[in-house]
């Protein structure tokens, strides 16, 4: 029993982790199409919306060794709190 409330408690914290870097990665984009910027503003927020896209790579990537491990348990994996599902929503607005 113990497993399974650690494994959830992960899943949870990559989600409350995840959360706020979508959102972010999602304003950047916004601001990426403005046409008033200077070159090497937007360069350094290109550069900055790249690393946030990695950290959620990664992200994900934890949450899929996760997800194996909650199968594993017999638990049930969460749809809605699914990162891939919240960094849909943001990426390429």
């Amino acid at each position: 029993m113990e497993a399974r409330h650690a494994i959830r408690d992960i899943r949870h914290s990559l989600h409350e982790l995840a959360q706020p870097l979508a959102a972010v990665t999602g304003l950047l984009d916004l601001l990426l199409l403005e046409q008033k910027m200077d070159a090497a503003f937007q360069d350094e927020l290109h550069l900055i919306s790249e690393r946030l896209e990695r950290v959620l790579d990664i992200i994900a990537h934890i949450r899929d060794i996760v997800r194996t491990a909650s199968l594993t348990e017999g638990e049930e994996v969460d749809a809605d709190t699914d990162l891939m599902a919240v960094k849909g929503r943001f990426s390429g607005i």
